[in-house]
């Protein structure tokens, strides 16, 4: 594969990503095509939902008549302007694929749900944890990408204006993780630079300027060393240069859905101030008997929100939410017959994608960017004896968890956009191990929400 003058590097690396895949899923998305006509029948995923698009072999081309955008390194094969092509119809245009997140290129053809490895300071000091972390996820089937930080100066300019980096890393570029290997005592990730070229010049790179890769290394891993845009990295150097890792998990037959659309409630959470507080530091805001607050994070002891326009963090037992709705979904369970282990449950409330919309803001120098903010929503599930399972928080298009489902029975789950700002979005539940039926529970109030913490 070999990137365009366009910012589809998220794209491609989600495609080489899946290439890498030994159960043919490029192939498996092409539904029916015609090569001689020109025609092409993909199968892509919207926001968890399977879909198709119909694209012809009109590509754009340079003044030379070059493929302008992504291409194979092998003219004669035309699956990777394709499905660029087709990711970019089925969201509107390439204009609004110009940059974007990988796990949402990856989701978007294969379904699932995504999220990122963040490396702490943790992996740092024991690498082979991260390394683990890896490890599990890639035996799972989870797709991986990865991108690398600038360290010091001496960064030229790449393709699309990203930082080309002296390690021959480029800052603000998404690389595709195609093996995670551990051989002879060393830990290594294979890498894949969607441009074809460029790699890493540091110890186990093509270079072998350390001698690292002896033959027993080239066969353990299968190392080729060729120039085409392939690596490989020790662990103690990727979380050293990497901005951690985004994946993807996929969910197959032996999976359950169950879906339910339908929108948050658009004014903002608020809370009454039942005694006095004098903030102890700059990060905690003062509010007197009375005062109304709004309330943006309340999942912990401390709350943050805003008093007066001032924000800041607070003592959650302050203050009493006031009146208002929140979604809540009621999960019915049976766990199957002759299976041994629990049932499991991963739910996620999905947002549209804001890198899709056409959204702005005027920053205070009067320039005009496009707005990719989210609103900040919360997911808690409670289980059937009404005791918290499971509570998240972000300001993300998907917030998502994991549950195991000993019994069945009934799980009571709520979602809320705290700020005011959500609109429409979709609650996705996938079982494991038995059957389940979702239902909207009307008129459920944010003290019901409150009780559970």
């Amino acid at each position: 594969m070999v990137q365009g003058n366009i910012g589809t590097c998220f794209l491609l690396g989600a495609i080489g990503a899946m290439a890498a895949r030994e159960d043919g899923a490029i192939e498996k998305m092409f539904l029916r095509y015609d090569v001689d006509i020109g025609v092409f029948g993909v199968r892509l995923n919207v926001n968890g939902e399977w879909a198709y698009v119909i694209v012809d072999d009109y590509m754009p081309v340079d003044e030379a008549g070059e493929l302008l955008y992504g291409k194979c390194r092998d003219p004669q094969e035309v699956w990777v302007p394709v499905l660029e092509k087709a990711f970019c119809k089925m969201h509107t245009c390439y204009e609004m694929c110009d940059g974007g997140m990988p796990n949402e290129a990856i989701t978007g053809f294969l379904g699932g749900v995504g999220g990122k490895f963040v490396i702490k300071n943790v992996h740092k000091r024991s690498p082979e944890r991260y390394f683990k972390l890896l490890k599990q996820a890639k035996s799972k089937g989870w797709l991986m990408t990865t991108g690398f930080t600038a360290r010091g100066g001496g960064a030229s300019a790449g393709k699309c204006g990203e930082a080309v980096l002296p390690t021959g890393l480029v800052a603000g570029h998404a690389y595709s993780i195609l093996k995670v290997v551990e051989a002879h005592g060393n830990m290594l990730v294979c890498c894949m630079n969607p441009w074809g070229s460029g790699e890493w010049t540091g110890k186990w790179s093509d270079a072998n300027a350390f001698g690292e890769w002896t033959p027993e290394m080239r066969e353990a891993v299968g190392a080729a060393l060729k120039d085409d845009g392939k690596f490989w990295m020790s662990i103690q150097d990727f979380v050293v240069n990497s901005t951690g890792v985004d994946y993807a998990r996929t969910f197959g037959a032996n999976w359950k859905k169950c879906t339910h659309h339908t929108h948050f409630q658009e004014h903002p959470l608020t809370a009454t101030a039942q005694f006095d507080y004098e903030a102890r530091s700059d990060k905690e805001v003062s509010f007197q008997k009375g005062d109304q607050i709004q309330v943006e994070r309340f999942l912990s002891s401390w709350w943050t929100g805003a008093v007066r326009g001032k924000h800041g963090c607070f003592p959650g037992n302050y203050i009493s939410l006031n009146a208002r709705s929140v979604a809540r979904f009621d999960l019915v369970c049976t766990k199957a017959e002759r299976i041994q282990e629990d049932m499991t449950a991963v739910v996620m409330v999905i947002q549209p994608n804001a890198l899709m919309e056409r959204r702005w803001y005027t920053r205070e120098d009067g320039s005009h960017y496009k707005d990719t903010a989210y609103p900040f929503i919360q997911l808690v599930i409670a289980d059937p004896e009404g005791r918290v399972s499971l509570k998240k928080e972000a300001r993300k298009r998907c917030v998502w968890g994991e549950l195991k489902l000993p019994g069945g029975g009934l799980w009571k789950i709520f979602a809320l956009a705290s700020d005011g700002k959500g609109s429409r979005f979709s609650l996705r539940v996938f079982l494991k191990g038995g059957t389940g039926s979702l239902r909207e529970v009307q008129s459920s109030n944010v003290a019901e929400f409150a009780n559970l913490l």
